[in-house]
């Protein structure tokens, strides 16, 4: 018995779709491809959010290690100047914050209530940099004993710009501009 040609031409077209269905070669790479655009920018965002939170945290560290020389009259005795001051807040905060875009602030109040820190960007978004000479003593910026004194630093953190599929900068370039501050009542020293 003869099988038509029509038969036969779909049985060869059916055996050739399922030997398509069957191979499997390259599943891998194909479900790896739809996986990896949102597992990259996991990957990275977590490396991007942790590098934020260790500078911030180093950042803050050295500001409160520095800013205990002005709260216990240190800073002042000793004739610490501005520039001593801003090197002595980069050496606390370690090797990896450039010294070159921080920016310290030392402000002196009169009462709590009238206590702000200093804004690190002005209005049209820049960085504010700090019109004090660098050979000022902080004294003149922080007063005497039981004065209420507000530290701000202000640092300029590049590498939020190089972060791939995030975006963590809050400053035109793709910088973020990372702010702290911390408010004391300086000790009653002798002067």
């Amino acid at each position: 018995m003869r099988v038509p040609a029509w038969k036969q031409d779909l049985k060869n077209r059916l055996s050739k779709l399922f030997r398509f269905k069957k191979n499997e070669d390259g599943a891998t790479a194909i479900e790896f491809a739809m996986v990896a655009a949102p597992f990259f920018i996991l990957v990275f965002g977590l490396i991007g959010f942790a590098m934020y939170f260790f500078v911030m945290n180093s950042l803050d560290k050295g500001m409160d290690q520095t800013s205990r020389l002005v709260r216990t009259g240190q800073a002042q005795k000793s004739n610490m100047t501005v520039n001593g001051f801003k090197q002595a807040v980069c050496n606390g905060a370690g090797g990896w914050i450039k010294c070159n875009k921080v920016e310290v602030f030392v402000q002196k109040f009169a009462d709590w209530n009238s206590v702000a820190p200093q804004a690190c960007l002005n209005s049209s978004g820049a960085q504010v940099t700090n019109s004090a000479s660098g050979s000022d003593p902080i004294a003149t910026y922080s007063g005497a004993s039981s004065n209420i004194v507000v530290v701000t630093t202000c640092y300029k953190w590049e590498f939020a710009q190089s972060i791939p599929y995030v975006k963590l900068g809050n400053m035109s370039d793709g910088s973020m501009m990372m702010q702290t501050a911390t408010a004391f009542r300086t000790e009653p020293y002798t002067e």
